[in-house]
């Protein structure tokens, strides 16, 4: 991997920030859209990391490590032994059960209080010490994380999404130790660490990712004349179940699909079509719009346009999508994990499955609301924060994933026992989802925010109009080339 210039940084830093991505309840209890009121990046604990294995200087003083946090594991700003005594104080005002036996399900609101302490205790085991530090989600992360790097500043452990492979690209974070590296291979789902995978290296870890999903609503596909509890298992069928909703909804429901915005919730989410079509947007970082595999899913695409309300499903926010959704006014949709439960919470009756494949696809998908832990080449404790990520996938964190069931757990023992295939029969769909062909956004070349708006609007135009697609895609080919070569 080389170094590249501080210029290329700065590159970097405009790059990254187009792809943060929103995604609808990335978290356990919470979307994952911290507020962007933290403070500007400061260092790290000036300590000095220890070359034995016990990551502790030479008086046997603690080390400590700064950590960022996000939505789904968030308590706050500051000394985790102390946010955990006030996490504790708030829960409680809030009546909120705090009780967890490993195995059995416990109140989701406490899941960030209960994932946090497990890491405090294991992590205290090690004589580490952590310090978290909120820097918000999405742009503004990118932003100050690109800041943090450039003035060599930033926390020994890293968050985000999808600007995350582009950081590692640009060598700004360190890979993991090879025996670290082979442990996560052989024991963890591949979307735990697939899309941070760069020249046979791994540069980040995903405890509870998320990879979408088929969905539908039961009721209406039962006025359909629809077996609710049967999956369709080909883009033929799903087509056909569709348009049956939309015809018994008679303007009051649709069939739905997928949201298909011009923007990275869209993305995420018809690009899982993309890829179980043999489709991608970019090959070594240059466009790949105009693939016969690419115009076979957009026409697709086109075909899913018609059974919704005019506009839905390319308005340019995902939270009116979603909105139709959770009023009953969808069939079905394509989402991350947590819409099982989600919609459950709204009285839903959901059914789950894995995507369906094109004629001839293979089951693949997009990492969505995969917050990637990664450690900079700048930490000042390399060898504790490399704890810290090995902690995400202990036995004890992992089960506690499991039982909440809003995430499947990556760690394969956990997520292939009999006990939780019986408990979690729809996650554990999601679970089998994240193995195989899985891959995050990519960055393109240059000028990354334009690429993808060339893309989108493309998308748009296809599925808005009955112009030829292959021609459309062929022009936004054209333009995205002249904007990253």
């Amino acid at each position: 991997m080389k170094k590249r210039t501080m210029a290329v940084c700065m590159a970097m830093a405009l790059i990254a920030s187009s792809l943060a991505a929103c995604s609808g309840g990335n978290s356990n209890s919470a979307s994952n859209s911290n507020e962007s009121s933290s403070p500007t990046p400061s260092a790290s604990a000036d300590t000095t990391s220890s070359a034995t294995p016990a990551p502790s200087d030479t008086s046997g003083q603690p080390v400590s490590i700064t950590v960022l946090t996000e939505g789904a594991t968030s308590v706050g700003a500051g000394k985790l032994d102390e946010l955990l005594e006030a996490k504790k104080k708030e829960l409680a005002g809030k009546s909120v059960d705090m009780s967890y036996t490993p195995g059995n399900a416990f109140d989701v609101e406490s899941f960030p209080y209960l994932y946090q302490n497990i890491m405090y205790n294991k992590l205290k085991e090690k004589n580490i010490n952590v310090e978290m530090q909120d820097w918000g989600w999405g742009e503004p992360l990118v932003q100050k994380q690109t800041a943090g790097f450039l003035a060599k500043n930033i926390p020994d452990i890293i968050v985000g999404e999808t600007q995350m492979p582009g950081f590692a690209q640009q060598g700004l974070l360190e890979p993991f130790p090879d025996d670290l590296a082979n442990e996560i291979r052989q024991n963890v789902a591949d979307a735990a660490w697939k899309p941070m995978e760069i020249d046979g290296k791994i540069y980040g870890f995903a405890a509870q990712p998320g990879v979408s999903s088929l969905f539908w609503n039961k009721d209406l596909v039962k006025q359909a004349g629809l077996d609710p509890d049967k999956a369709p298992t080909t883009w033929a069928e799903l087509l056909d179940h569709i348009q049956k909703v939309t015809a018994a909804g008679k303007g009051k429901f649709y069939g739905g699909g997928v949201y298909a915005g011009a923007n990275f919730g869209g993305y995420l989410r018809f690009g899982a079509l993309m890829m179980i079509n043999g489709g991608n947007f970019a090959v070594d970082g240059q466009p790949a719009f105009n693939s016969p595999q690419n115009v076979e899913t957009i026409s697709y695409l086109r075909q899913l346009n018609a059974e919704h309300p005019a506009g839905l499903m390319v308005n340019t926010s995902e939270g009116a999508y979603f909105d139709a959704w959770y009023k009953g006014q969808l069939g079905y949709i394509i989402d991350g994990p947590w819409m099982a439960q989600q919609s459950k919470d709204k009285n839903i009756d959901v059914g789950m499955a894995s995507i369906p494949l094109s004629p001839n696809g293979k089951p693949g998908d997009i990492t969505i609301g995969a917050a990637f832990t990664s450690v900079p080449k700048d930490s000042k404790n390399k060898e504790a924060a490399f704890e810290y990520i090995r902690a995400m996938f202990s036995d004890d964190i992992q089960q506690l994933i499991a039982d909440s069931n809003v995430r499947s757990p990556v760690l394969k023992k956990i997520a292939e026992s009999d006990d939780y295939k019986t408990k979690h029969p729809d996650l554990y769909t999601h679970y089998l989802a994240m193995s195989g062909n899985v891959q995050g956004l990519p960055t393109f070349a240059k000028d990354n925010t334009k690429a993808w708006q060339v893309f989108g609007d493309a998308v748009v135009k296809s599925l808005m109009t009955k112009g030829d697609i292959q021609a459309i895609m062929d022009d936004a080919q054209k333009k995205a080339e002249a904007i990253t070569k």
